[in-house]
């Protein structure tokens, strides 16, 4: 029987994960479309929307809506730009960091999970491994 490509794998695994992720949205009480902003907020405040959708790899459009609902809903908080006041600046409110810290502690222990199965210095040579094929993805495609 032949073995599975490895991109196929990698793309398997990525989904595992992304539905892992998913999950994790909705137990912290948000939708998906929030997760990846939240996260990237709680990393980056005081960022723009331009900035957030090319963080996410999508439109504009598309990030502009979704701060708009989590603006509503009391995830985030908009400041002018004091230097260029056409842009906001977005920053987690505590109901959008305590999101933060229940979907990172989520993941600090599916790592730890992943740590303990696979070995600290395996785990270690496969991230190696990873960044390599990222690097020729990049390159060469």
């Amino acid at each position: 029987m032949k073995e599975r490509p490895l991109m196929l794998t990698v793309m398997h695994a990525h989904k595992e994960w992304q539905n892992y992720m998913k999950k994790l949205a909705q137990e912290s009480g948000v939708p998906d479309s929030y997760r990846m902003i939240i996260m990237y907020l709680s990393r980056k405040p005081g960022v723009s929307q331009k900035e957030i959708a090319a963080f996410c790899g999508t439109t504009y459009a598309a990030v502009s809506q979704t701060i708009k609902e989590m603006h509503s809903g009391g995830f985030i908080r908009k400041e002018i730009n004091h230097e260029d006041q056409r842009y906001s600046m977005l920053y987690l409110t505590e109901k959008g960091e305590e999101c933060a810290r229940r979907i990172l502690e989520k993941i600090k222990e599916a790592d730890a999970i992943i740590t303990k199965a696979l070995g600290e210095e395996k785990e270690r040579e496969m991230v190696r491994e990873i960044e390599k094929l990222t690097e020729v993805i990049r390159k060469e495609f």
